[in-house]
């Protein structure tokens, strides 16, 4: 229940000590609980509740701090002469346990004469049978070994998990012009086994051609348009009319490998010998002209070059 109070540490005649107001939470014929307090009380503190015209002094049991400028405390009446609640409280058994049982046996307690030096020691609390047989004494063993590994492999889990974030793995750094050179995929020559196809069981003749190629004529492409000049080759076809070798006379570099690119690339007609297969060989001028310029001279049956553009 809750009533309104005014609250002051000391006897009712000294209201000038530490007045404040309060409320009761709960109250019992022997006491009570109060809410609201702003200052702290210490146990065995006499205080005064007044309510209306009622005045009544009350000891300070215990005190506890709920946050600031609120308290909270239990009570006890020091005479039971005066009903300072003005309410009619049910005449019924305490609980046991509850704050009001607690206060009424202690002072039962407090009130009792001090038992005579003969008289009998107080029986002792006994623990049931169970605790002492060796099943359970077994049981609380292997309980607290169960419990002593989960706590040891937590602290593990933490130890661990905190080294794994002080450690720290440098990063790669950007890569530099070198590794990027050595990962640029270049340029690979067809191998000469995808080229010639045939395959004669003695060796065949070798004539000189003096034509261009007939079939898939590629135009070799510059890898730089601002680059100029004359690749020189030496072409040797295979009797089936591909390209078997060939071989670079002169030239800058870049432009001889793109001059041998295409020339891998052409074809010629079969050549024969007396109805047999021969093989070719001839030589070809490719002239790179910047700008994606390009021409090639063939040799050609009268002696003179023959010119593609």
């Amino acid at each position: 229940m809750v009533l309104p109070l005014r609250v002051w540490v000391g006897e009712p005649a000294d209201e000038s000590s530490g007045l404040q107001l309060a409320h009761t939470v709960d109250i019992s014929p022997i006491g009570g609980r109060l809410g609201g307090l702003r200052t702290e009380l210490l146990p065995g503190q006499t205080i005064t509740l007044q309510r209306g015209q009622t005045k009544v002094s009350f000891r300070v049991i215990w005190n506890r701090h709920l946050g600031p400028g609120e308290n909270q405390a239990g009570i006890e009446a020091l005479g039971s002469e005066n009903n300072i609640w003005g309410v009619d409280l049910p005449q019924l058994g305490l609980r046991r346990g509850s704050p009001e049982r607690l206060l009424a046996d202690n002072s039962r307690l407090r009130d009792a004469p001090s038992p005579r030096p003969n008289s009998a020691p107080p029986p002792m609390l006994h623990l049931p049978a169970i605790f002492d047989s060796k099943r359970m004494r077994w049981g609380l063993c292997l309980g607290s070994l169960l419990l002593s590994g989960l706590l040891a492999l937590a602290v593990y889990q933490d130890i661990v998990g905190s080294v794994r974030m002080m450690v720290r793995w440098p990063l790669p750094g950007p890569p530099t012009a070198a590794d990027l050179a050595a990962m640029t995929p270049k340029p690979q020559l067809a191998a000469f086994a995808q080229e010639v196809t045939t395959w004669h069981a003695r060796p065949v003749p070798r004539i000189r051609v003096k034509e261009a190629p007939t079939e898939h004529m590629v135009y070799p492409v510059s890898p730089d348009m601002n680059l100029s000049g004359t690749v020189d080759l030496d072409v040797v076809i295979a009797t089936d009319g591909r390209i078997k070798q060939v071989r670079v006379l002169s030239g800058e570099r870049a432009l001889a490998e793109a001059a041998e690119q295409a020339a891998r690339q052409w074809r010629y007609n079969p050549l024969q010998v007396k109805g047999e297969p021969a093989e070719g060989e001839t030589k070809v001028v490719i002239a790179f002209r910047g700008a994606d310029a390009v021409s090639l001279e063939f040799p050609s049956a009268d002696g003179s070059q023959t010119s593609k553009n």
